[in-house]
């Protein structure tokens, strides 16, 4: 699903990496589950960059998917709560170990996440922003390591890409100079209409 996002899995994980408990164990909180979907959803919708229009109906169409989640998710388990719905108050000594000993965790928290992670993708098929990975364009050099950082955080992000090096290559070096604003540097990494200059300090 992380595709659809435009993140790396392990970046998708680690928005809502702090979401144990409700938020950060604080159990007078919404779901961590439901939490970390409405920041998906936020993900989903974002618009091209400097895009006011778009930006504006990203939010509403944002604000809608959530409040279509929280819905769904109370009709389904009757709160949104964290306490209410685990049952047993972090707050208490040892209220947390009793929960991981408990195996609630896995009878209700799991069962939580598999509701959410449904009915994002129920949305997405709705939306119909499930569309295949798009390709990365990347411009480099030989030797550079700029260059070799980009390429292996791309790996590492599961992005698939083509390479153009513009070494020996006019046509290459007058495209990134244009990408560039006639800086002419590498690495120039293009995804759809983001363009993205440099790498790492690059």
């Amino acid at each position: 699903m992380w595709e659809t996002y435009g993140l790396g899995n392990e970046e998708l994980l680690w928005t809502g990496i702090a979401f144990t408990g409700g938020i950060g164990g604080q159990q007078q909180a919404p779901c961590g589950a439901l939490s970390a979907a409405v920041i998906c959803l936020g993900l989903r919708h974002r618009p091209p960059p400097g895009d006011k229009q778009k930006a504006k109906q990203a939010r509403h169409t944002a604000r809608q998917d959530a409040a279509e989640v929280v819905r769904s998710f109370t009709e389904k388990f009757g709160t949104i709560n964290c306490l209410d719905l685990v049952g047993i108050d972090f707050s208490k000594p040892g209220g947390y170990q009793e929960f991981l000993e408990s195996g609630i965790w896995k009878e209700k928290c799991d069962h939580y996440v598999q509701f959410i992670i449904e009915k994002l993708y129920e949305m997405d098929e709705r939306h119909r922003v499930v569309t295949a990975p798009q390709k990365a364009l990347i411009y480099t050099t030989p030797g550079c390591p700029y260059c070799a950082a980009a390429k292996q955080d791309l790996k590492e992000r599961g992005v698939s890409y083509e390479e153009v090096s513009i070494e020996n290559n006019p046509e290459a070096l007058e495209e990134v100079k244009r990408l560039s604003g006639g800086k002419g540097i590498v690495p120039v990494l293009v995804i759809g209409e983001e363009v993205k200059v440099g790498f790492g300090g690059g």
